[in-house]
């Protein structure tokens, strides 16, 4: 039975497309030998490699971030001028924000869990109140760990004394709702809203159905 309810950030709560970001900053590069929008946006989010692995492990500051893309690629900007193309990349999706709405209104608890880092989250928490609807964040950048790493989905069970079992991770990646298995956690590759939705009314109603009968038992 699912008594808690974990929601990866992005491209489920909010859907994103980071790819520009390459682009804006190749036109601020003041030296673009050997650069493309392309090849920056590699050096930035290359799931291995990339640039914002240790800023999202939170193993730098922002600043320390911002400088460090300042040097490699001779940006002509400052840190507000690159907070403007780092950070509206989001958009809402209102089936998701109604699923979490419901699942609220009936008393679940909600956790967010999410590879982030700072500059991203305080624009959102700034811009999206849908995430001051959970009862618990668990960023990265905070943690020190990011998906798929054991650490991270371990601070789940810090935060809330609950068996595996009885924990349902939602995330776009299939190979991070894989590693919360591995820990026990119950879990679904998000697609789409209408999808979601129709896993969290078999699970309400579910459960409701058990409540009514261990009542009348």
């Amino acid at each position: 039975m699912t008594k808690l309810f974990v929601f990866d950030l992005g491209n489920v709560i909010l859907p994103f497309e980071h790819r520009q970001i390459g682009a804006k900053l190749y036109e601020r590069s003041r030296d673009r030998k050997g650069l493309t929008p392309q090849r920056i946006f590699d050096i930035l989010f290359d799931m291995e490699k990339g640039l914002i692995n240790p800023y999202e492990e939170g193993l730098m500051s922002s600043s320390e971030f911002f400088g460090g893309l300042k040097s490699r690629f001779e940006l002509d900007m400052d840190i507000e001028a690159f907070k403007d193309i780092w950070n509206p990349i989001f958009r809402e999706d209102r089936d998701v924000n109604k699923a979490i709405l419901y699942l609220k209104e009936r008393d679940y608890p909600l956790f967010l869990l999410s590879n982030t880092n700072e500059l991203h989250f305080s624009y959102i928490i700034e811009k999206y109140p849908i995430v001051h609807v959970f009862d618990e964040w668990i960023l990265s950048f905070e943690v020190g760990a990011k998906k798929p790493e054991e650490r991270i989905f371990r601070t789940i069970f810090e935060k809330m004394d609950i068996p595996a079992g009885e924990v349902f991770y939602i995330d776009d990646i299939a190979r991070y709702v894989e590693a919360a298995k591995g820990l026990g956690i119950d879990g679904m590759v998000f697609r789409d809203g209408k999808q979601l939705w129709d896993v969290v009314n078999k699970k309400v109603d579910r459960q409701a159905t058990r409540a009514r009968t261990l009542r009348s038992s």
